[in-house]
């Protein structure tokens, strides 16, 4: 995986990875080693993560994990992952607060930054591409707003 994201930064400009699900923190080991990959060969790219846990929940270790770990476990995971972030999206979706600021789906999750690298201007609008193939396959992709035609 970190050869093919070193690829892709060579040959296509790329500028980050985004982490997102299912749940990225259910396999923090994992995540955490690639993370640290990605930084040894690429250390200006820009890492981000999608997840449905809020800060608190992350910081104190209440999260499921696939591999059994104590919750000190969890919390050094998690503030090993935590130095590795650019951004994260926190919080779980919750279709009854649809929200339409950059990134966020619904109003309870939190944009949270944690370097210098961005501020929230630099997360534009949410927008939505629809892909219609000939044979008539559709593709939507990017944060469509509940309650909002596309």
């Amino acid at each position: 995986m970190v050869e093919r994201i070193n690829e892709a930064r060579r040959l296509e400009c790329l500028d980050g990875v985004t982490f997102s699900g299912g749940e990225p923190m259910q396999q923090a080991e994992a995540l955490l080693e690639l993370m640290a990959e990605i930084r040894k060969v690429a250390p200006s790219t820009s890492l981000g993560m999608f997840t449905g846990y809020t800060e608190d929940e992350l910081r104190t270790g209440r999260y499921l994990t696939r591999m059994k770990a104590s919750v000190h476990r969890k919390r050094t995971l998690w503030q090993g992952i935590l130095g590795h972030l650019d951004f994260a999206v926190m919080g779980r979706y919750d279709a009854t607060q649809p929200a339409a600021e950059p990134l966020k789906t619904s109003q309870n999750q939190r944009l949270m930054l944690f370097t210098g690298r961005y501020t929230e201007r630099d997360f534009g609008p949410q927008l939505v591409e629809i892909t219609i193939a000939g044979d008539g396959a559709s593709v939507l992709t990017g944060f469509p707003v509940l309650g909002v035609p596309v």
